[in-house]
């Protein structure tokens, strides 16, 4: 059923969107009121002219649907087909048109006309763009504000290490001052006497020897100690990861001795340097050395094994810290990584040792596993390789994948 011109005009005219009826030749035939408004034509203007045309003579700038013609591809797919055009108004600026075209076939199976139904998304796309600039900004801040939160959970998990750490390095310090002071007053009294003989002179520098000795080792506690309780930029640097295990065991040599602790150090060496801050790595043994001397407190047999080795072909190292303590229950052991869960008592800790380690590790792109048995103890397995950017010098971490 065909409806008479003037009928046909009336319903396209009644219709807001832009339409436009195409020959096969691509000559327009009939357009309704919202398309001649929108573009500023008459409809004399327009009537038997090429669409493309039609579109490019306003400012005498093509429109794109000459070169990315929606009627090819209703011809070689044979069904109706819908685009995003941009387009030139009669303003000269660019608008972004949706438009959906509609083949009308003959009896014989030849395309007899086509419909272009467009609509102008020009305030639409504008809006979609500021909206997805408040989203960016929104999201940058948001990144910026969770950035300095984990660094200021970093500092408060590496102070409260520190924390536990202090009393035991008060007795540390506290055993060669007082073999200092020993010594100190042995020599002085040497000193003393009206004559020196030879035994006595060799036993005075045996003294210094061994004050020196014990100096040293308190400048050696102090200085990790300064080391690590320092909040010092976060720098990619090349390190050794045994020159590491050794500093933290220094500094937890008095609690592993007073919690009768026995470390086995299993460390493999001429290891390829690791990339990475040293600082922060440093932060993450801390934390599971800590852990596992925790976790052993009540045992009979309180053993540490600590273990350095190459992996993937020297691309990588590996790092296994074990303990003989308590163990974690199966079904928790997914949730150790969590913020704020732990399996310590009330006033033990708030569980962001685990969360700060987890954290650490995917931002320096390595890994980290967990292995426990109930009653019988528990591995902990750090990955790390040994470029984390490519570069040369010293290079700053940037939140890396986590």
């Amino acid at each position: 059923m065909k409806f008479p011109q003037n009928e046909m005009e009336s319903i396209l005219n009644g219709i807001r969107d832009f339409i436009l009826i195409i020959s096969p030749e691509r000559e327009i035939q009939m357009v309704n009121d919202a398309f001649l408004k929108h573009m500023n034509y008459a409809r004399k203007d327009v009537i038997g002219r090429k669409c493309y045309d039609v579109f490019q003579e306003v400012t005498r700038k093509s429109s794109n649907c000459q070169s990315k013609c929606p009627l090819e591809d209703v011809i070689r797919n044979k069904r109706h087909c819908q685009v995003e055009l941009t387009r030139l108004g009669s303003d000269g600026k660019l608008n972004y048109t949706e438009l959906t075209i509609f083949p009308i076939w003959e009896q014989k199976g030849k395309i007899e006309k086509f419909i272009e139904v467009s609509r102008d998304i020009t305030e639409r796309r504008a809006n979609e763009k500021q909206s997805q600039d408040y989203l960016l900004k929104m999201v940058e801040e948001r990144t910026r504000q969770l950035k300095e939160s984990h660094e200021r959970l970093l500092h408060q998990d590496k102070m409260s290490s520190l924390g536990k750490l202090a009393s035991s390095v008060v007795h540390e310090i506290n055993n060669p001052v007082a073999g200092v002071l020993n010594l100190v007053m042995l020599s002085k009294r040497i000193l003393k006497e009206d004559q020196i003989n030879q035994g006595e002179l060799d036993l005075f520098l045996q003294y210094l020897d061994l004050m020196e000795t014990e100096t040293r080792r308190i400048s050696r506690i102090v200085g990790n100690l300064l080391v690590f309780s320092r909040q010092s930029k976060i720098e990619v640097i090349k390190f050794d990861m045994n020159e590491l295990i050794e500093q933290i065991l220094i500094l937890n040599s008095n609690l592993l001795k007073i919690n009768h602790v026995r470390v086995i150090e299993d460390l493999e060496y001429n290891l390829p340097l690791v990339s990475g801050s040293e600082d922060q790595i440093k932060q993450v043994c801390m934390n599971l050395i800590s852990n596992a001397i925790e976790s052993m407190s009540g045992r009979e047999k309180k053993r540490l094994t600590i273990k350095t080795f190459p992996r993937d072909k020297k691309k990588a190292i590996g790092l296994e810290i074990i303990d003989t303590g308590m163990g974690i229950p199966k079904e928790m052991i997914p949730k150790i990584f969590d913020p704020f869960f732990t399996t310590k008592k009330k006033g033990k800790g708030v569980g962001l040792g685990l969360s700060v380690v987890y954290g650490i590790i995917k931002e320096h792109g390595g890994k980290v596993y967990v292995d426990s048995t109930l009653g019988k103890g528990t591995r902990f397995a750090v990955t790390l390789y040994r470029q984390l950017d490519q570069g040369n010098g010293k290079q700053t971490l940037s939140g890396a994948k986590s």
